[in-house]
C-alpha cells in the first residue's frame, strides 16, 4: 500500500505559510535592491551587428564598465539599427558611412560621432557572384539582376561602379533585400549577384565558395562611424566618450591579439573559424574622434546619393557629424 506522506496539520500549514511568506519577503528585498542598482547605474543600449563589437570588446576585456552598463541588441543590418536609433530605443550603434549618409538624408535625427576606418579599405564590401557563375567582371554585371539592401554600403557600392563606368549600360536591375533573403536570392538564382559587406562577403566566399566580383577599393572612404541618437548624446555624453575610448582600446589588443579575437568571434557567432578570421582580417580598424577632414571625405558619398536622386535633405553635411567628441 502506498504510504501518504504529505501532512496536512495545522501546525505544519502555519509552518509552510510562514516559509513562503519569507520566501516573497525576501524575493521583494532582492526586486528592492535591484531596482535601486538600477537606478543607481545607468544603462548604455548599443547596437551591434553580427556581434562583432561586442565579442571584440569581451576578447579585449574591456566590456566591463564603471558607473554604467552595456546592453547589446543585435541587428542583421544596417538600416534596421538605424531606424531603431532613429526611434530612441537603442542609444549608439556601428554602420557604414554610406548607410548613416543614407539614414541622414532620410531626415533620421542620428549623428556620426566616432569613425571607424579600416585598415583595409574598401575590401570589407564586395559584389559577389555564386560559385560557378560566368560573372568574374564589373562589366559582366550590366543588365544582370543584383540583390542588395536600399541605402546600404553595398549599394552605394553599385551606384559608384556604374557613376564611374565599371559597370556600363544597361544598367542592372537592383533588388532590394535584406542579408539573409539576399543569400537565399543567390544561392537559388534569382539574382546573379550580391553587393554586401562583412561577414556576409567571407561567409559567402569562404563558407559557401562565391567569389568576389568587384570591391569598393579606391571608389569610396568605406569608413565605419559610431553613430549615436541626439537624445543619447544630449542625455549619455559621458558614458558615450568613456564606451568610444574602450572600443578604441578593444581594436588595439585585436590587432595584436588576433587569434584570440578570432576564437571568440566563432563562438558568439556561430561562424566557422575561417569566416570569422577572414571577417576579422578586413574589419581590423584604428578608430578615433571625427575630424573636418572625415566629413570631406564623405561628401563624396553624400554625392553618389544625390546624384542618383536619393539625398533631399538640404541643411549642411556638416550637421551629420560630432567632430572631435569629447563629452561634456
Amino acid at each position: 500500500m502506498k504510504q501518504n506522506t504529505r501532512d496536512f496539520s495545522p501546525a505544519v500549514r502555519r509552518v509552510r505559510r510562514r516559509g513562503v511568506g519569507l520566501l516573497v519577503a525576501a524575493g521583494l528585498c532582492l526586486s528592492a535592491f535591484g531596482a535601486v542598482r538600477a537606478q543607481a547605474e545607468p544603462e548604455l543600449i548599443v547596437a551591434d551587428q553580427k556581434g562583432q563589437q561586442k565579442a571584440l570588446m569581451e576578447a579585449a576585456g574591456v566590456d566591463h564598465t564603471t558607473g554604467y552598463h552595456i546592453r547589446w541588441v543585435e541587428f542583421d543590418a544596417a538600416a534596421p539599427l538605424l531606424q531603431a536609433l532613429g526611434a530612441g530605443a537603442v542609444d549608439t550603434g556601428i554602420v557604414g558611412d554610406g548607410p548613416f549618409v543614407f539614414a541622414w538624408g532620410a531626415g533620421l535625427d542620428v549623428k556620426a560621432v566616432w569613425r571607424v576606418p579600416q585598415h583595409q579599405p574598401g575590401r570589407a564590401t564586395a559584389v559577389i557572384a555564386a560559385d560557378g557563375s560566368p560573372i568574374t567582371t564589373p562589366a559582366q554585371l550590366s543588365g544582370k539582376r543584383i540583390a542588395t539592401g536600399r541605402g546600404s554600403i553595398g549599394h552605394l557600392l553599385l551606384l559608384r561602379l556604374l557613376a564611374t563606368g565599371a559597370i556600363p549600360a544597361p544598367a542592372p536591375e537592383l533588388v532590394f533585400l535584406l542579408p539573409v533573403q539576399a543569400k537565399a536570392a543567390l544561392d537559388t538564382g534569382r539574382v546573379d549577384a550580391w553587393s554586401t559587406w562583412e561577414p556576409y562577403v567571407s561567409l559567402a566566399v569562404v563558407a559557401g565558395h562565391a567569389h568576389v566580383v568587384a570591391d569598393a577599393q579606391g571608389l569610396m572612404p568605406n569608413d565605419g562611424f559610431f553613430v549615436a541618437s541626439s537624445t543619447a548624446l544630449a542625455e549619455k555624453s559621458a558614458q558615450l566618450v568613456d564606451f568610444y575610448h574602450r572600443v578604441t582600446d578593444a581594436y588595439k589588443w585585436g590587432i595584436g591579439h588576433k587569434a584570440d579575437y578570432v576564437q571568440l568571434f566563432a563562438r558568439q557567432t556561430g561562424m566557422p573559424e575561417p569566416v570569422a578570421a577572414a571577417a576579422a582580417d578586413k574589419l581590423m580598424a584604428t578608430p578615433g574622434p571625427v575630424t573636418a577632414q572625415t566629413v570631406k571625405a564623405e561628401e563624396a558619398v553624400a554625392e553618389a546619393y544625390r546624384a542618383a536622386g536619393m539625398l533631399a535633405r538640404a541643411d549642411g553635411f556638416q550637421g551629420a557629424f560630432v567632430q572631435d567628441f569629447s563629452g561634456p
